[in-house]
């Protein structure tokens, strides 16, 4: 969920405002998963959205535009990886 907060820079700053901030909310979620064990992605969620809404907040300024909330609902990992936690 994200807000216009500069009409002008939301305007110009970038052609599509809901398909940049949507696609940026996926590399960002990808990058702050990334970064941590798949354990704590289960356990730390709550921290991870706001990891992820502060990253997007200062990549999206010059936009014009403010994340107001993310949340990952819900979360499936590949077969592989499934396979590999069963071990």
């Amino acid at each position: 969920m994200f807000k216009v907060v500069d009409p002008y820079k939301a305007s110009y700053g970038v052609d599509d405002p809901e398909f940049a901030v949507t696609q940026l909310a996926q590399t960002t979620m990808r990058s702050e998963v990334g970064k941590i064990s798949l354990d704590t992605v289960f356990k730390e969620r709550e921290q991870l959205n706001v990891n992820i809404v502060y990253a997007i907040n200062k990549a999206a300024e010059p936009w014009g535009l403010v994340c107001m909330r993310y949340e990952i609902r819900n979360m499936t990992m590949p077969a592989r990886v499934q396979e590999a936690m069963q071990v």
